[in-house]
Order: C-alpha cells, then sequence, then structure tokens
C-alpha cells in the first residue's frame, strides 16, 4: 500500500505543476482557476494535519499567489511522502479521528482518506481545465496514464 500511495502522490505533484507551468506562460483571466487550486492545496494540507492529529494549518477557501503554489505543491508533496514512509502496512487499516469544516466528527479508514485526497485534487483539476479551455489555453494531459507511461 505504501508503494501505491506514493506513487499516487507523485502523480497528484506532477498533474498540479503541470498546470502551473500552463499559468506562468499564460495568465488566467478567470479568478475561479486560481481559488479552485488554492482550495485543492489547502486541502491536502487540512487532510495531512487531520492524519497526524494536528490543528487545521490552512485556509480551505484561501488565496494564493502562483509562486505560493508552487511552493505549497512541492512542500505538501514532500509531508505527505514523508507521512507515507512513516506508516507501517497495518496503518493503512486504522483510523483516523477528525472534525470537518462544518464541525461533524467522523472516524475514518487512513486508506480511504488517502483515495480521497488524490481524488478531491483529480476532481478540482478537471474544473480547472475547463475554465482554462474557455479561456484558449492548450491544455496539458494530466491523465493518470500520461503519467504512468
Amino acid at each position: 500500500m505504501q508503494a501505491h500511495f506514493k506513487k499516487l502522490f507523485e502523480y497528484d505533484k506532477w498533474a498540479n505543476n503541470a498546470l502551473l507551468e500552463k499559468f506562468e506562460h499564460q495568465f488566467p483571466q478567470n479568478p475561479r482557476i486560481y481559488v479552485l487550486m488554492s482550495h485543492l492545496l489547502s486541502a491536502q494540507r487540512i487532510w495531512l494535519d487531520r492524519c497526524l492529529g494536528l490543528p487545521q494549518s490552512a485556509i480551505l477557501w484561501g488565496e494564493r499567489l502562483p509562486d505560493e503554489m508552487r511552493e505549497d505543491t512541492e512542500n505538501y508533496h514532500l509531508a505527505w511522502v514523508d507521512f507515507i514512509n512513516r506508516l507501517q502496512a497495518d496503518d493503512f487499516e486504522g483510523r483516523v479521528t477528525y472534525t470537518n469544516s462544518s464541525g461533524e466528527t467522523y472516524n475514518t479508514q487512513l486508506s480511504d482518506l488517502l483515495a480521497h485526497v488524490i481524488n478531491h485534487g483529480t476532481h478540482h483539476r478537471g474544473q480547472i481545465m475547463t475554465l482554462m479551455k474557455e479561456e484558449g489555453f492548450v491544455l496539458p494531459n494530466i491523465d493518470y496514464i500520461t503519467f504512468v507511461r
């Protein structure tokens, strides 16, 4: 499981960087593009905080400048990989108790939380790509299969 999730987080970083690279060459006009990218990154940090039993250290819908997004992409990726590297095989079946942004408390299997973080990023990157297409961006191919080829 450890290798599987590390690979998924590598994909996540690769896909985020592919979008951020496009922003360096063509400035998005729709502010929603940056809002969604920032949210994607904040959620990654919030979920990591929950897994580590730490207080929330990111604002769920906070805003970032492109340089901050690039830096957070790298830093959050390193933090997730470090977390995954410290897990034992049985830890993936363990449970994490956390309180969501609505104040509701849940207890969820760690492997499901990890899958959610990756899926959440994929969902929002899809939204971002739709908005980029409307602005005439040449879209990067960020499909998982492209990453693994």
